[in-house]
């Protein structure tokens, strides 16, 4: 009887101790420093910005990651405190997030709060920073291409991609040669996709490349105003125009005619956007119409917007 209670004694012991020890072990450690360009880390902020865009229904634009932390890592899950340079309406403002992504890669936003925490940090990231790419880069048209094709599976919808008005590069420090991330001003068209939009895409040194987010943007209207055209290189307006005319008689299934090309812009670095004030005739009226054409590399246009305007006025 004796030996019995003993053992029972010791079990318990042994079992407050595991209880401790376990409890002890289950602890979330200190937040350490991690690099911005962390992969795991771009995924965390970009989520941020989509979240709270979405819960505080309007647009909030990520500008910057300032700096980052993580907890040490449980089973694969993590736990990142971010100070981020957003956006909101427009107007900048540092934000700290929580984040935590699970074993299986799924994110959650803990936390959102405006925060002092990017006072005084020098622009860019802390690890390099986007650069601007030269207009034409093959790794930009590829990253583009695969963000629409990614894209078009999460919205089960078909989306084209228009043209690329802006393309950037971090490549950071502590990366693999060869890998980097895509941060990509785009205009596209498909159901549920707004007039710009800003995808991340990150690649590593064997060249794969995966979506890291996909957001709707004012970088197409912030990037730059129209200038008017060349007198000497009116030629591109001519086709766009023609263009434009004949796509909204094929949409609307009534005849219009080109009257008269009043006022043409355009801006653009891997494509030109075209923007053109003409008169239109249909049905025998004359109407004031603006509509912006994009034309690509390949110089495939496309439609993006036609409506009746002042604008020749």
């Amino acid at each position: 009887m004796k030996n019995r209670t003993q053992t029972a004694f010791l079990l318990s012991v042994f079992t407050v101790i595991f209880a401790v020890a376990n409890t002890v072990s289950a602890q979330p450690g200190a937040f350490k420093a991690v690099e911005a360009n962390d992969v795991g880390v771009v995924m965390a902020a970009d989520f941020a910005v989509k979240t709270q865009a979405a819960n505080a229904k309007t647009i909030v634009t990520l500008n910057r990651i300032v700096k980052a932390s993580d907890q040490e890592p449980k089973l694969g899950a993590r736990n990142f405190k971010l100070c981020l340079d957003a956006s909101v309406k427009g107007t900048k403002m540092f934000a700290q997030a929580i984040v935590t992504m699970d074993q299986y890669s799924n994110l959650k936003l803990t936390s959102w709060a405006k925060s002092s925490c990017g006072n005084g940090a020098s622009g860019g990231m802390a690890t390099g920073g986007y650069k601007p790419l030269e207009k034409g880069h093959a790794g930009a048209g590829l990253a583009a291409d695969f963000a629409v094709k990614e894209q078009s599976k999460v919205l089960k919808t078909p989306v084209d991609l228009l043209s690329i008005v802006k393309a950037e590069m971090d490549e950071g420090t502590g990366k693999k040669i060869g890998a980097g991330t895509f941060r990509l001003c785009l205009i596209a068209s498909g159901k549920g996709v707004g007039p710009g939009s800003q995808a991340i895409v990150s690649m590593d040194q064997y060249s794969n490349l995966k979506l890291i987010s996909w957001t709707p943007s004012k970088c197409v209207e912030t990037d730059g105003d129209y200038e008017q055209v060349d007198k000497a290189f009116t030629v591109g307006v001519d086709m766009a125009a023609d263009f434009a005319v004949s796509e909204h008689s094929k949409d609307t299934g009534v005849p219009h005619k080109l009257v008269k090309i009043l006022k043409s812009e355009e801006k653009g670095m891997f494509s030109l956007n075209y923007r053109i004030c003409m008169k239109v005739a249909e049905e025998g009226k004359t109407q004031t119409i603006q509509a912006i054409v994009t034309r690509d590399q390949y110089s495939n246009h496309k439609l993006v917007s036609w409506e009746h305007s002042t604008c020749g006025k």
